[in-house]
């Protein structure tokens, strides 16, 4: 049986990850290599957070400290709308249909928990009206599609009065 000292494994990597093919490949290939997680798929962009504020009617979206998305909204008309620390996903779609209500269009849907979503609806009063999912508005600056479109899978979502 053959025994390797530390030093010859350290030498024997060094010349192994400098070589160009390695360099080319970076941290997924060392990942896999060596057991680390790097080559997982990466969560949603840290700085990226929504909060929805029931009281309000609003949902506001931020990157950092900084406000890049207002809007209003309509929840659940009699407090179904799930208060709490959630995560975009892991459903998201551009043309959603109701397993629940009729098959009825959820057009740029992204899943906050079991049945309910963050979608567009053509009626989006200052107030609660949905079974429980949050509307947002698809008319003018269409701001269920440019939410879809910002938020990542995994995104911090906050559902609060």
């Amino acid at each position: 049986m053959r025994y390797f000292n530390c030093s010859s494994l350290l030498v024997a990597a060094t010349i192994l990850l400098c070589t160009p093919s390695v360099k080319a490949q970076g941290l997924p290939f060392l990942s896999a290599l060596f057991g680390g997680k790097a080559n997982q798929e990466q969560s949603a962009d840290r700085s990226k957070r929504v909060e929805i504020n029931l009281t309000e009617q609003k949902l506001r979206a931020y990157e950092g400290n900084r406000l890049v998305m207002k809007t209003r909204i309509s929840s659940g008309r009699t407090g179904n709308t799930p208060r709490g620390n959630f995560r975009a996903g892991p459903y998201k779609s551009k043309e959603h249909y109701s397993s629940l209500y009729h098959n009825a269009p959820m057009p740029w849907s992204v899943q906050v928990t079991g049945n309910i979503f963050i979608h567009g609806f053509s009626v989006v009063p200052n107030y609660p009206a949905s079974k429980g999912c949050i509307r947002v508005p698809i008319d003018g600056r269409n701001p269920a599609k440019r939410f879809f479109n910002w938020v990542d899978v995994g995104t911090p979502i906050k559902v609060f009065y």
